[in-house]
């Protein structure tokens, strides 16, 4: 019995060592289990209701600043990780000025309803200035280039595409996720360097990211680009209206461009500059990405400077300011220091930033502080102009134009600022105002809308000026042609022993050349050929005075040299710095011709040029002495007399018709040498006179 009692204790005995581990164990199993590897303590997203909607991915991220691509990998323990807000960037959110790399991660699960055949895809709409997008460690996407070869948008908003896209720099609809299956989604930014016009809050994921199927992906993408096109429909109609206008203008100067010194045609054509800005404006936005930060930042800068000037130019021109000297010489010189420090800056932009990103701030700073400056040089121009008088329409472009002007200066001084000063300004002008039919309306809306207004309204009040001038002056026109048919007879009235013949062909509606055919006493006879410098309705006027007072002198005198002597002291002081030539002949009955010349052509005698002593022509000094040539004429002598017009015709290879080719023509009729030299190319009047001379009476042709 002791015996069993023994055994029965030695065995309890040899288990109490047992039981004791057991209870060991299960006591120091929890605090065992609490010192196992854990998951991190951020807890998953669970997406739910995937349909035709998609949903966003907002709330806490896991961030980290720097650059490490095993933060890619989903196995990365991220729990240590500082937790930000996407849809917020992160200077607001402890980061302030960061530029450079930084992670973003997030753990994204489904509901167990989710479909298990749906195709997913992530919609990243935002990020400043480039990023990656992995998908359980494999890239699937993003938006722009990080480097070493950065692309990015001076906007955040660009395009996002699918790895071949992001690579090839081309947009796509979505970044594909494939089926639905727990992940982590790990975004990798890059933050360019700051600029002198960045916004007081920037950098990393500044926009909720979406996912969904690929077809609600891009049906919002779809959805976002129409509501854009929908907003800025009525901006785009300006924008297209402003191209029109800025062609027609351009068309119409090139058309007018012989006329490049008139005042009128140049503001054609920097009118046509000044109205391809919104256009140029447009094209260099960043729409969706279509410009790249290097291209957009390069060169608007430029555009605007070339936009400012040719404003300031405009009102110049419409101001008449033009005449000021001074205020010209100093627009050209504000004019090209915009235009150098413009350049200087957008050269910027050919060096790589992104190895020392704070030092650009400094040079970005230096040339853009001056071409800020040089904006408000159209105030100048205004505040000069304020004692001038002019018509509304000259004055309501004026104001306009300058209104344009200052709202670009204003927005560009307050988005200098708006960094550094928290100055407001320019979200005041790049914010809505009213909205018009669904479209808001901004500043810089309402003010190139307004400038358009006026230069519609502009150029309408001077077509209808233009239109009362041309009625008016056609009037004036059939007036000096009415004047000029009677002083310069279609019939040469007839002359005994004389066969007269005449060819007149202005270059113009009017010309300056005349001539005359007086019958004399004794069955003589007085011919006068002249040609009046210039053109068009001056020199018609000056005709009628030279044939007027030709007629009233050769009632004094019949001598050739003492009637251009005479008309001569007469026209002095009166042609307003011009000149005429004459040419005058004195036919007798029994053929003896005496010829004076103040400067015209000689005449040809049966095809040989006729020589005679030289005269300075009408009107250049008071006193002039005109020498006589005497000549004597056989019976069926030719004489020929011709304008300037004749031998200066130029052909469209520059020729000139010359002094050969008339003396070769001299013979023919008075219609046929006009024919040819008109023919060959006119550019000025064409006259031409010949006189047959017979010894007895014969019928007037």
């Amino acid at each position: 019995m002791c015996s069993q009692l023994r055994i029965r204790r030695l065995r309890l005995t040899s288990r109490i060592p047992l039981l004791m581990v057991f209870c060991l164990a299960i006591l120091v199993a929890p605090a065992a289990a609490q010192q196992l590897p854990q998951p991190p303590a951020t807890h998953a997203l669970t997406v739910r209701d995937l349909g035709r909607a998609t949903a966003p991915l907002g709330g806490p991220w896991q961030f980290h600043t720097g650059d490490d691509m095993a933060w890619a990998s989903p196995t990365f323990d991220d729990s240590t990780w500082q937790q930000v807000q996407a849809g917020q960037p992160w200077d607001a959110q402890g980061h302030w000025g960061y530029t450079g790399m930084a992670w973003y991660r997030r753990r994204i699960d489904f509901a167990p309803d989710t479909p298990a055949d749906l195709d997913l895809a992530l919609y990243l709409p935002a990020v400043d200035s480039s990023c990656e997008v992995y998908w359980n460690g494999r890239l699937i996407g993003g938006i722009g280039k990080v480097p070493p070869h950065p692309v990015w948008y001076q906007s955040p908003y660009g395009s996002v595409g699918d790895v071949e896209g992001m690579l090839m720099g081309r947009s796509a609809s979505g970044m594909p996720l494939g089926r639905p299956q727990p992940g982590v989604l790990a975004i990798r930014v890059w933050k360019a360097p700051t600029i002198l016009f960045a916004s007081p809050e920037e950098g990393g994921l500044i926009a909720v990211p979406q996912i969904g199927s690929a077809e609600a992906v891009a049906a919002l993408e779809t959805e976002v680009r129409y509501d854009w096109l929908r907003s800025n429909e009525f901006e785009l109609f300006v924008v297209l209206l402003c191209l029109m206008v800025s062609v027609s203008c351009l068309l119409m100067g090139v058309r007018n461009r012989g006329s490049a010194r008139q005042s009128g045609n140049r503001i054609l054509l920097w009118l046509a500059v000044a109205m391809a800005f919104p256009l140029e404006y447009l094209l260099l936005s960043d729409v969706y990405g279509l410009v790249t930060f290097r291209w957009n930042y390069g060169l608007i800068a430029i555009v605007i400077g070339i936009y400012d000037a040719a404003l300031w130019f405009v009102l110049i021109e419409l101001l008449g300011l033009n005449e000021n000297r001074r205020l010209v010489k100093w627009t050209k010189v504000v004019v090209v220091v915009f235009w150098t420090f413009a350049l200087l800056d957008g050269a910027l932009q050919l060096f790589d930033w992104t190895r020392m990103p704070h030092r650009f701030l400094p040079f970005d700073t230096a040339f853009t502080v001056e071409e800020v400056a040089a904006e408000f040089w159209g105030v100048v121009l205004v505040l000069v102009a304020f004692r001038r008088r002019h018509d509304a329409a000259r004055w309501m472009l004026a104001i306009c134009a300058l209104v344009a002007n200052l709202v670009q200066a204003l927005d560009d001084l307050g988005g200098m600022g708006m960094r550094w000063t928290h100055w407001r300004l320019s979200s005041f002008i790049s914010q809505p105002i009213f909205t018009l039919a669904g479209s808001p309306m901004s500043a810089r809306t309402i003010s190139n809308t307004l400038l358009l207004a006026a230069v519609l309204y502009a150029a309408w009040r001077y077509s209808v000026e233009q239109g009362k001038r041309r009625t008016a002056l056609e009037q004036e026109y059939r007036s000096a042609q009415e004047l000029q048919q009677v002083l310069i007879p279609e019939a040469i009235p007839v002359l005994p022993g004389l066969l007269i013949a005449s060819a007149y062909r202005p270059a113009q509606e009017v010309g300056g050349d005349f001539f005359q055919a007086i019958a004399l006493p004794g069955g003589e006879a007085l011919l006068v050929i002249g040609d009046v410098s210039g053109k068009g309705l001056s020199a018609a006027m000056a005709v009628a005075l030279i044939v007027g007072a030709i007629r009233s002198t050769a009632e004094a005198t019949h001598q050739p040299g003492a009637l251009l002597a005479a008309l001569n002291r007469r026209l002095h002081d009166r042609l307003r710095g011009g000149f005429a030539t004459c040419l005058v002949a004195r036919i007798a009955a029994d053929g003896s011709l005496t010829l004076s010349n103040a400067g015209h052509l000689a005449p040809y005698r049966n095809g040989e040029e006729v020589p005679l002593e030289p005269g300075l022509p009408l009107g250049v000094t008071f006193d002039t002495d005109y020498p006589e040539s005497t000549f004597a004429l056989a019976p069926g002598d030719r004489l020929t007399f011709v304008s300037d017009g004749v031998v200066e015709a130029q052909s469209t290879d520059g020729e000139l018709f010359g002094f050969d080719r008339t003396r070769r023509i001299s013979s023919q009729s008075a219609e046929e040498i006009a024919a040819a030299a008109q023919a060959f190319g006119q550019e000025d009047d064409i006259t031409v006179l010949t006189v047959n001379y017979a010894p007895v009476e014969v019928a007037h042709a």
